[in-house]
């Protein structure tokens, strides 16, 4: 290699000084993101000390989430509206992303502590408790759409993910369940909506409110299919007690198939609101 001039550098001391693996420089070369000022009759590449600020530009501008492309147009007509443009747009992903993982530190602070829970609460037990105003929101499980109706819940459950993902919307996972007091009068037990629980009142045409008030509560421990004895445990205590169903019954999971593999130590909170 014929000795060039000191402002020049090699394709490995241009990758040192960029803390990248020349493969990169190559990559950047072949699509003409960053090609050298120069190549050696045998092919060599060289690059030259100010290049050293066109490639923080390509950093700086691709750890921003800019793609490649749009770099290259932008290093081929540098001007400072275009430049505020990707910056501006690169700032508004940085929040959307910023409120994601807040959202999803919440989800996973709040599941947490609903499985520590779980290890604390007595199971099988009824009891009475006055429940404060809780926010939720709930999508209706439509049973006319088909006689399947595993699968119409399987679907109403999906449902309602999908809209908490594509709104951004979540504080607890996993979802929970409402049965209406309509069923609860004739013994239906079918999840009549599937819901999500939040701190705070939202802005949805799904809004729903549990009333504060008196709860009739049992903590059921095992599967989904034996809960039906937990709620005929739950409703013979309500009408030992001379109480009155007023209102819907409200599913919450402290313990699933996300931390138990055996279905018999699942633990779901049932609470039907009395007086």
């Amino acid at each position: 290699m014929n000795k060039q001039p000191a402002t020049l550098l090699s394709t490995g001391e241009f990758a040192r000084l960029c803390g990248v693996g020349k493969d990169t420089l190559f990559h950047y070369d072949h699509i003409g993101l960053l090609p050298p000022v120069l190549r050696t009759d045998n092919g060599y590449r060289c690059y030259s000390v100010r290049q050293l600020y066109t490639f923080d530009i390509i950093s700086v501008l691709k750890e921003c989430g800019t793609p490649l492309a749009q770099i290259k147009d932008y290093l081929q007509n540098p001007n400072k509206e275009q430049f505020l443009s990707i910056m501006s747009e690169k700032q508004q992903r940085l929040k959307e992303e910023q409120s994601r993982l807040l959202q999803m530190e919440t989800i996973l602070n709040n599941t947490i502590s609903l499985v520590k829970q779980a290890s604390q609460v007595t199971v099988n037990t009824p009891f009475l408790e006055t429940c404060p105003e809780e926010y939720f929101i709930a999508l209706p499980v439509d049973y006319s759409v088909s006689d399947q109706t595993e699968m119409v819940q399987a679907s109403a459950a999906n449902k309602l993910l999908n809209y908490l993902e594509q709104k951004h919307l979540g504080e607890e996972y996993p979802i929970g369940s409402i049965v209406s007091q309509e069923k609860l009068l004739r013994n239906d037990f079918m999840e009549s909506f599937y819901c999500s629980k939040f701190s705070k009142p939202q802005n949805s045409p799904y809004s729903h409110i549990k009333p504060a008030g008196t709860y009739a509560i049992i903590y059921h421990k095992g599967s989904y299919d034996s809960m039906i004895n937990s709620y005929l445990h739950l409703i013979s205590y309500i009408e030992k007690n001379s109480l009155r169903i007023t209102g819907c019954s409200y599913e919450h999971e402290f313990l699933n198939y996300l931390a138990a593999a055996n279905p018999e130590d699942y633990i779901i909170q049932i609470a039907i609101k009395v007086n």
